[in-house]
């Protein structure tokens, strides 16, 4: 049976050093990793590139070598986020590499190196746990539709060998041990017919201490390791046996416990079968732990020792789930999954809003909803009920993201206060954004929300050009303080006569077509226009103002022929260039960081608001700095929580979680395959029209006869997808007739799947 006996391989680090070289053209420093039967190194080379070599057990078969690299790849493509290895190709292109050894040729693998330390170094608190269940259930869920021949593999570790390997008990020196060991056993053989008619699927089967790499400063899981032990089994063993190996390790308490399995059960609910055979699984593996070792300290003594220090805690936790007992624990944890399934929340009367908030707050959808809790992509009602949030950008790398809630937890215990004092946190912040921007754009100014930061954006371009006039796009949405309304032209008409409006481009025009000759005229004619009305009226253009997607006008991808064509104009008119990057930017359009990049923009100021520190109050003005302290100097510029620490670490968080998640290449990938399946959709019903936007800002169109009607389907629509579907989005456009799809930067295929279902029947019903 598979991993009785251990043997890893015999390698020193000089000959990995030669075996990097030769194999995979990399000059590093090696050092040694921990690894059950593969022996793995940490590689790092003088360009700051780090992976990892695993050299495989010399019994594996070239059947479960190559069932890890196609589980690899599976997870590559279902879900690009997971923290999970990547593989690289030798330098003949290979996946595998050969080198020789003790015994003969050694499989060779190269892998990418995941940052964060081993969960084995530390306890695990709630929101470890609550994150650790989460990260298992997406695994489990991007594993749906795997199969490989080795799942089948006959492995020690996997539990529902336990009545096999009791055939070793005599091994068990103890005697109580060996009873506890031999009752669990046999426990499980008599739950093996209901195990057999479970859920099953491809599961890692191994997620212990060892196997977790956990974020240093965020608290959430970094990485899942060693794919070596899969299996296709039953759903429930995966977190069975994440529960029982952080109690085995002395990870967590019994008391603690139960959020781990709530976390994962709030993306894979657990069946009552599941849940009843949980504590027999966890038992198993306790016993299955201690028959190993017991069996390896008669015939593999390194292999025993690799568990001996693990083996008193395993019989102590066992110990204790016996004396808590089956029925106790199990009620226990069914109660953990009713909470998180069935939380229940006193009614907010729409009376009582109205007499404290006014009857004109507004709210969204004909039957509101009580939204009690978000995470990543979803929201949940006080039902428990889960929405897709296929609207909301404010939680820009997903709501209540682990990272960015332990960041703003962190420091909020240390310090929270202005930026009077010195504080290294909003440097860094700062040095980290300006990096991502042009060189000129290299001092900032922090304030608490976009509409502040399209305030002074305004103050600052009126102040150097010494000039009073804006302009901005039809129907353009940029805030709600009293200087940024004039810009906010929601009826299409500024009501300030200092400020006048650009026509938008041609619904149909896209990034990638090319711009007649007619159609740039044209809009460079419609600058002078505005230009010309300024000047009537006593002003001159001060500033040109573009939310870079051009959202509340409809959603507009032009091609960058456009923008640079009437930005170019009004330059010469004297305006600066303002990108409003509020909704566009940090990589939402998928293939730039930035929204005026793709619109092929050289700005003056850039102004950001919420979603950079993932809804946390922030928002921030990018100019140069000789511009800005030059208005510091003459207007002694200060906001009391403008680029607090607090803040300032939140948006730290998002800018390293968008960079390990890789959720800008995420926007691409899900905002392309999200635009052919509403493509699809929309050919189907005579009320749909286009697709405009790209990445993960896009609209649909909805047409119907006579007037007012797109609006009215757009708003039939949204209301039963709401209702109905529970999928929530918006509207957009001049006749709020585009239905305005900007989800969470973590929205998946599997989730564009089902807007595109949801959409297709709503649409049917018009």
């Amino acid at each position: 049976m598979l991993a009785l006996r251990t043997s890893p391989p015999v390698f020193t680090e000089a000959q990995v050093e030669r075996i990097a070289r030769d194999t995979y053209g990399l000059l590093v420093t090696v050092r040694s990793l921990p690894g059950e039967r593969d022996r793995n190194f940490h590689l790092h080379t003088a360009d700051r590139r780090d992976f990892v070599l695993k050299i495989l057990d010399f019994n594996s078969s070239p059947e479960a070598t190559d069932c890890q690299l196609r589980v690899l790849e599976h997870l590559a493509e279902q879900d690009p986020a997971l923290p999970v290895p990547r593989v690289f190709p030798t330098v003949l292109g290979g996946e595998i590499g050969t080198v020789g050894g003790r015994e003969g040729s050694y499989a060779t693998c190269l892998m990418g190196y995941l940052p964060g330390e081993l969960l084995a170094s530390r306890s695990a608190d709630a929101p470890l746990l609550e994150n650790l269940g989460e990260t298992l259930a997406r695994l489990d869920l991007a594993l749906r539709g795997f199969f490989h021949p080795a799942l089948g593999q006959r492995i020690a570790w996997d539990v529902r060998r336990l009545p096999e390997l009791v055939e070793h008990a005599a091994y068990v020196d103890l005697p109580g041990l060996r009873r506890s060991v031999q009752n669990a056993a046999a426990a499980l053989r008599e739950r093996l017919p209901a195990l057999r008619s479970m859920r099953s699927q491809a599961i890692h089967g191994d997620c212990h201490a060892h196997n977790v790499l956990v974020d240093a400063t965020s608290r959430a899981v970094s990485g899942i390791l060693d794919f070596g032990d899969m299996v296709h089994a039953p759903r429930v063993l995966e977190p069975a046996v994440a529960m029982a190996e952080l109690l085995a390790e002395d990870r967590v308490s019994l008391e603690i416990l139960p959020v781990l399995l709530a976390g994962y059960s709030r993306r894979t609910p657990l069946e009552p079968a599941e849940l009843e055979v949980l504590y027999d699984l966890i038992l198993a593996r306790h016993s299955a732990t201690i028959l190993v070792h017991a069996w390896r300290a008669r015939h593999d003594a390194e292999g025993a020792r690799a568990l001996e220090g693990s083996i008193p805690q395993t019989a102590r936790s066992l110990a204790r789930l016996e004396e808590a007992g089956r029925e106790a624990l199990t009620e226990r944890w069914g109660r953990a999954l009713e909470d998180e399934a069935e939380s229940v929340y006193e009614p907010v009367p729409l009376t009582r809003r109205h007499r404290l908030l006014g009857a004109g707050a507004e709210l969204f959808y004909e039957r509101p909803l009580h939204i009690v809790r978000g995470s990543g992509v979803w929201l949940y009602d006080a039902q428990g009920l889960a929405y897709l949030d296929v609207y909301n950008n404010v939680p820009h790398v997903g709501h209540a993201h682990p990272a960015v809630v332990a960041a703003i937890q962190k420091q909020t215990a240390l310090l929270a206060t202005h930026t009077r004092y010195l504080h290294a946190r909003i440097l860094e912040y700062a040095e980290r954004l300006t990096a991502t921007l042009p060189a000129h754009l290299d001092a900032c100014m922090f304030v608490n929300s976009g509409s502040e930061a399209n305030d002074v954006a305004w103050r600052l371009a009126k102040f150097a050009t010494e000039r009073n006039g804006g302009v901005v796009m039809e129907h353009a949405y940029h805030g709600i303080t009293d200087a940024v309304a004039a810009l906010t032209p929601s009826t299409g008409q500024p009501r300030d006569a200092r400020v006048v409006t650009l026509a938008s481009p041609p619904p149909g025009l896209t990034r990638d077509d090319h711009l007649q000759p007619a159609a740039l005229e044209a809009a460079q004619a419609d600058v002078d226009r505005a230009v010309a009305v300024l000047a009537e009226r006593g002003h001159a253009p001060a500033a040109f103002f573009l939310d870079t997607a051009i959202t509340s006008s409809g959603i507009f991808d032009p091609p960058p022929a456009w923008s640079v064509g009437i930005s170019a104009r009004l330059r010469e008119a004297g305006a600066l260039i303002v990108a409003d990057e509020v909704q566009y930017g940090l990589g939402r359009s998928g293939s730039h960081l930035w929204g005026f990049e793709r619109r092929g923009l050289e700005p003056d100021i850039v102004t950001l608001g919420k979603p950079v520190a993932n809804g946390y109050p922030m928002g921030v003005v990018v100019a140069r700095r000789d511009l800005i302290e030059a208005f510091q100097k003459k207007f002694g510029f200060f906001s009391t929580f403008g680029g607090n620490a607090v803040a300032a670490s939140a948006a730290l968080a998002v800018l390293e979680v968008l960079e390990r998640e890789r959720l800008v290449g995420n926007a691409a990938d899900t905002g392309g395959y999200l635009r052919d399946r509403l493509t699809a959709v929309a050919s189907r019903h005579r009320c749909l029209g286009a697709v405009r936007g790209t990445g993960l800002l896009l609209g649909l169109e909805v047409h119907e006869s006579g007037a007012g009607a797109g609006r009215q389907g757009a708003k039939r629509i949204i209301n039963r997808l709401a209702a109905e579907a529970r999928v929530l989005i918006g509207y957009e456009g001049p006749d709020a007739s585009v239905l305005k799809l900007r989800p969470p930067m973590p929205f998946r295929r599997e989730h564009a799947d089902r807007l595109a279902e949801a959409i297709d029947a709503a649409a049917a019903t018009l």
